[in-house]
């Protein structure tokens, strides 16, 4: 294909609210589009931020959020997170964690299966992701110690070694509940994850890093209506 028939890169959008989470989401931002080659959208706040937000994510390779605005919360997340991350139709990064994972100092990507039909995906970005940053690969799956089960919680993990059985990678069976794991296992530069429910939750309120929540891009996406611009305020 001719370089001028390319279709352009789908963006790399991050709210630039003003808050110091937000200006810690435009670097972490501004770092990624360069990591992808793809361009960089700084939008700011609207009167509709949520659903203006889920506008953009239709023509954008991924969103990127701080995990705390301006709406005043001086614990856990902004209003606009969960939102984001159930219904956005691209990935979303919320930019979280301490001064070194926000640099990359840790250099590992941290894939965290959950044994659903979404570990495919989680993995395929996981290993992407470690591939064009030159960070280590691991893979986690949190399965505390219950009385009885019924499940195997050791098969999630052996499937993934079975999917990466050609790319160099660490796996870990962590005994403990989800926001254990995530606090136990803080050395990486970022979470991966595809789950909607507590795997997901324990993430966003307990990870000492970034944390990218994978989704499926509907193939129809990136023809959507431009979001609402008039009465532009401050949300968080």
């Amino acid at each position: 294909m001719d370089l001028d028939t390319q279709p352009a890169a789908h963006p790399v959008v991050v709210l630039d609210d003003g808050s110091p989470w937000g200006e810690a989401a435009v670097r972490w931002a501004s770092a990624h589009a360069a990591l992808l080659d793809a361009p960089l959208e700084k939008q700011p706040p609207t009167d509709d931020q949520v659903h203006d937000l889920l506008l953009f994510s239709a023509r954008a390779e991924v969103l990127v959020i701080g995990h705390r605005g301006t709406d005043g919360n001086s614990f856990g997340l902004g209003r606009l997170i969960l939102p984001l991350v159930r219904h956005a139709a691209c990935d979303v990064v919320v930019v979280r964690g301490t001064p070194e994972a926000l640099r990359g100092g840790h250099r590992r990507v941290t894939a965290l299966i959950t044994g659903d039909e979404r570990d495919d995906l989680v993995l395929h970005r996981a290993v992407d992701l470690a591939e064009r940053k030159g960070a280590a690969l691991r893979v986690l799956h949190a399965a505390p110690d219950l009385p009885s089960r019924a499940d195997q919680p050791e098969l999630p993990v052996t499937r993934a070694d079975h999917v990466l059985h050609d790319v160099r990678h660490t796996s870990v069976l962590a005994r403990m509940h989800p926001h254990e794991a995530v606090a136990r296992y803080a050395d990486t530069d970022l979470f991966v994850l595809a789950d909607r429910g507590p795997v997901t939750r324990a993430a966003l309120y307990h990870a000492h890093s970034p944390v990218l929540v994978a989704h499926q891009v509907p193939t129809e996406a990136h023809h959507v209506p431009e979001p609402r611009t008039a009465g532009i305020g401050r949300a968080g």
